[in-house]
């Protein structure tokens, strides 16, 4: 202060550097204050640009978030429905010359494969292999015996695929066992769904010879667990193993490990055989060759017989054992998938705020607030994390014998944060209340009317839903423009994926989220294997309305957690799709048509049908795709490629990975 109180302030008073001139204490004055108004003029700047930020960006992004206009509702121009499904003709669509002239050209020609079924048309394990034969855009011929399909059959090309039920053959007449010789000589493949009884078996050695069986330690065994083999269907090798304390629910609730029981016959493979299924038994003492097999492929003659041991399948994981097995019979496979992974979020979001009591008691907060500040910042960030989309089946009222009506501003708020991140709104069927199910959609209707001048709803929940009661909801004025209906899986019905009438497609879930079991596992890999489709529900009512005995959203969002990352990490090649992105590439692989041929390293493919992509599993031995033309390819596992072919041709040059054939 000294310095500053002298007519001159020298550079030598102050600190060496600092001021280079000597200035004037009214100089020394004026500069600070220039300086003071700089930083002042600096930060109103900062001031103003933040305020932008935080103000007129959200106020521009409010008025580019079209929230009131479905993102997922599209025209019905072009847009593939039951018509277009893919019929096969019983040819292969070419005629003698064009066969003649890619034969000349060198073109192995893959004609269209046809399979033939021998088995009772009601049993589940017919509907799969017809369910398949669709997907696959194969033929077929079906009959109910043996004998029947000697008859029809007789002067016909021989058939690619045999799949027997063999409860359709008599095993006590020599006949049937030299035709079934006789079709393996011819180059055809057996698929035995099911097994004769164990004393036809142990009885006979030709049949055990024709099964690859070498001998039956036992005719009845139960086993503690599962070995999967590496290279069968998609998702690797696994263990399903029992806990220690023998919980059964480690496989299932119940007695059951799988659809086919853990007792069963045991049976120990003839040498040649490949198992890729296999029973663990209990205790250490038996050797790995001999635990008792489940699933194997015998070499016979110029074709494979494999065989299924247990019922495996009679429910829809026949699709994926289908697809394994046909991917085993050659050098290589490629076929049409669907190509969706799908997380759906039934009774999501609930608007009203109901159970009041008990939502108070768990959270200390309304059921809308559970819903907003504690539920959705956790499943956004499990989606985000493995890129998966949601499709939230929201009830608008869980409750509607009460007055506590949905909150309209509650349902603008979902819709944008929705709108935001690409996941998609529908409607689900469920209440809790007793109140008829076109009732409820009327009022559904009528909330959607006044808050947003209407909605138009892509998606509906069905559940466990009967088709009837299904057939009615969509009669009603509020899923007018449904175009997809979600089902929950059931072990009836053989096709996860269809139409339900000409212009709306059904697609079923395959697991719920909140109930990991091994059965679920291993339904996951088969429908992977045949048709790269996954479909998860999580049923957010038991939040809304707990057991009395039922875990609170932290306990529910650790299970919900560990079955995304699961599936996430296991299967990440496949698209992230909404259930109305689905139902778009449901439509496309149920019309589209296709040819392949391969010439030397080069297999050529040709979709017909539709317009736009068309995916494909490409199932290889000891050959990896090098390069691609008319689309694109990425590895999903070792021999397992997903194809992407985005025109009407596409061409992939394969190249070898075994070492001895490298040049």
């Amino acid at each position: 202060m000294s310095a500053l109180s002298n007519e001159n302030f020298s550079h030598e008073s102050a600190p060496k550097g600092l001021y280079p001139l000597e200035l004037s204490r009214s100089d020394l004055i004026r500069r600070m204050v220039m300086i003071s108004r700089r930083n002042f003029f600096s930060i109103t700047i900062l001031m103003v640009i933040v305020l932008f930020l935080c103000m007129c960006l959200n106020n521009l992004k409010d008025s580019w978030n079209d929230y009131a206009v479905n993102r997922y509702t599209e025209t019905a121009e072009n847009y593939p429905s039951q018509i277009n499904i893919y019929v096969p003709d019983g040819s292969d669509g070419k005629n003698a010359d064009e066969q003649a002239a890619q034969e000349q050209r060198g073109e192995t020609v893959i004609a269209r494969d046809k399979v033939v079924c021998i088995g009772d048309p009601e049993k589940i394990s017919t509907k799969v292999v017809k369910e398949w034969v669709t997907y696959t855009k194969r033929d077929i011929a079906a009959y109910s015996s043996l004998a029947a399909c000697e008859a029809g059959e007789a002067g016909t090309e021989p058939a690619e695929m045999l799949v027997v039920d063999s409860a359709c053959v008599d095993w006590s007449a020599k006949g049937e066992l030299d035709l079934l010789n006789k079709y393996l000589e011819e180059g055809t493949h057996l698929v035995f769904s099911s097994l004769p009884d164990v004393s036809v078996i142990k009885g006979n050695k030709r049949i055990r010879e024709l099964f690859g069986i070498e001998k039956v330690p036992e005719e009845e065994t139960t086993v503690t667990g599962f070995y999967l083999r590496e290279g069968f269907l998609l998702g690797g090798e696994t263990f399903y193993l029992e806990k220690a304390d023998g919980d059964a629910d480690t496989f299932l609730p119940g007695s059951e490990a799988f659809p086919g029981e853990k007792t069963f016959p045991w049976y120990i493979p003839a040498a040649g055989t490949k198992v890729y299924m296999k029973g663990i038994p209990e205790g250490s003492a038996v050797k790995t060759e001999n635990y008792p097999i489940v699933i194997w492929r015998k070499s016979c003659g110029n074709g494979y017989v494999f065989a299924v041991n247990g019922s495996f399948m009679e429910g829809p994981e026949g699709l994926g054992l289908l697809s394994a097995m046909s991917a085993e019979m050659d050098s290589y496979e490629i076929y049409p998938v669907l190509n969706a992974q799908n997380m759906i979020l039934a009774g999501y979001p609930g608007l009203a705020d109901e159970n009041e009591q008990e939502m108070e008691r768990i959270y200390s907060r309304s059921l809308k607030l559970v819903f907003q500040e504690i539920v959705w910042p956790n499943l956004s960030v499990f989606l985000r994390k493995h890129d998966y989309k949601a499709t939230c089946m929201m009830t608008p009222q869980y409750d509607y014998s009460d007055e506590n009506l949905p909150d309209g501003e509650q349902m603008k708020y979902y819709l944008k944060i929705f709108n935001e991140q690409a996941a998609e709104t529908g409607l689900s069927g469920f209440s809790v209340s007793d109140i008829p199910l076109t009732q409820k959609l009327e009022e559904d209707g009528r909330f959607l009317q006044d808050v947003l001048g209407g909605y138009d709803i892509v998606s509906f929940y069905g559940g466990k839903m009967e088709e009837e009661q299904i057939a009615e909801a969509l009669g009603t004025e509020t899923l007018a423009s449904v175009r997809t209906v979600v089902q929950e899986y059931d072990e009836e019905n053989a096709a996860p994926v269809g139409f339900l009438s000409e212009d709306v497609t059904s697609q079923r879930t395959l697991i719920d989220g909140l109930g990991y079991t091994y059965r679920s596992d291993f339904l996951v890999r088969c429908m992977e294997t045949a048709l790269g489709y996954l479909s998860v529900s999580f049923d957010m009512e038991r939040v809304a309305y707990p057991d009395a005995d039922g875990d609170a959203w932290e306990q529910l969002s650790r299970t919900l957690a560990a079955t995304i990352s699961t599936y996430g990490k296991e299967f990440q090649g496949f698209a992230r799709t909404t259930a109305a992105e689905c139902d778009a590439h449901i439509r496309r692989l149920l019309a589209l048509d296709y040819r392949c041929s391969r010439t030397d390293d080069t297999i050529r493919l040709q979709v017909e049908g539709i317009t736009g992509p068309a995916w494909f599993i490409l199932r290889t031995h000891n050959e990896t795709v090098k390069d691609m033309e008319g689309g694109s390819w990425q590895k999903l596992e070792e021999g397992a490629f997903l194809i992407e072919v985005t025109g009407s041709e596409a061409a992939l040059t394969l190249e070898s990975t075994d070492e001895r054939f490298y040049r």
